[in-house]
């Protein structure tokens, strides 16, 4: 991808320092202090809900995704990535324990995509296996990678992450599957070469500016959208969750140095991906912004009806294949 996308610089403003220098502690009051990690019969995801009681709500993440049974949606408006082909002024990026934690200095931000918001920019962090056979947190299509990335914003209106942990929608996720190949991502090397720096939990390193937008795969109009959680402790369920279909590359080597930092408890840090939860009901939308013959098709046998632009209260109930009835404005409008 190398090439593709004009490089700018920017001007910070005094406003990036406040948002970058906010910081949030992702832990309720109730488990404030609990070590948690992902020890299967210590302190993995099975044992959180003891001490963080949202990990055991109903509308949870991650979960596995099905183009054949999402809802699919009618084509929507492109999302806007507001600076995000900007070099940042710095990058640091942190071993927290429990993933690499990366946070540029930027005035990056999300709108489009069918949120009716502008959702702000904070940090991106990484989902991995101790093999190439698992590591990402959802599966798509049956499909499980070797890693995840997580580009994560809050809703504006909020002013802060941890504010935007009290309201529901608050948070909007960007997941990037990341799929296995024989080729260096030279996108993500700036942060490999970081991690040795990094080895241990809490340390911190400056790195070499990556750009946002390389984060992202080439297609980003085809996606999953649903409504979930953070997919760590304290589990809120505040979460726009938008996983693209399309992945990028990372390579065995550059997933291996992922593989050599140690967790918070000790023990190697790998495998920090929780486990797939149940639905409990909720709507997964496929969206398609480039409708093509097979997706056309596929509306007519699931006998959708198609509106391209809902606006208000204008609700088309139908039935999907499974004969259950839904609305299709859960597809597009998030208030």
């Amino acid at each position: 991808m190398e090439g593709k996308r004009p490089i700018k610089y920017f001007t910070m403003k005094i406003l990036v320092v406040v948002v970058m220098a906010a910081t949030v502690t992702l832990a309720s009051p109730r488990g404030a202090g609990k070590l948690w990690g992902y020890q299967r019969n210590t302190n993995g995801p099975l044992t959180w809900p003891a001490a963080f009681p949202k990990c055991g709500g109903s509308r949870q993440s991650p979960v596995a995704l099905v183009s054949d049974e999402a809802v699919p949606g009618p084509p929507v408006e492109h999302f806007t990535f507001h600076n995000y082909n900007l070099v940042p002024l710095s990058i640091k990026v942190t071993n927290t324990g429990h993933s690499v934690k990366v946070t540029p200095m930027s005035d990056a931000s999300l709108t489009g995509g069918n949120l009716t918001d502008r959702y702000i920019f904070t940090q991106f962090h990484f989902h991995w296996g101790a093999t190439n056979n698992q590591g990402s947190e959802h599966t798509v299509d049956g499909v499980t990678f070797p890693g995840e990335l997580h580009l994560v914003h809050y809703r504006e209106r909020h002013g802060s992450l941890g504010e935007a942990l009290r309201h529901s929608r608050g948070v909007a996720v960007l997941g990037v599957p990341l799929e296995l190949s024989l080729q260096d991502n030279l996108n993500l090397q700036p942060i490999i070469d970081g991690l040795a720096q990094i080895s241990k939990p809490q340390k911190t390193a400056m790195i070499s500016p990556v750009i946002l937008r390389d984060m992202l795969p080439d297609n980003v109009d085809d996606f999953f959208r649903y409504e979930g959680s953070l997919t760590t402790p304290p589990c809120s369920e505040v979460v726009v969750w938008t996983v693209f279909k399309d992945a990028i590359s990372i390579s065995n080597t550059q997933l291996q140095e992922f593989r050599q930092l140690v967790a918070s408890d000790g023990t190697p840090l790998q495998d920090n991906f929780r486990t797939l939860q149940p639905l409990n009901g909720r709507r997964v939308c496929g969206v398609v912004l480039r409708l093509d013959a097979s997706h056309v098709t596929s509306l007519a046998r699931r006998q959708v009806t198609v509106v391209t632009q809902p606006t208000g209260d204008q609700r088309k109930a139908t039935r999907d294949h499974s004969g259950r009835e839904f609305t299709e404005l859960e597809c597009y409008v998030y208030h």
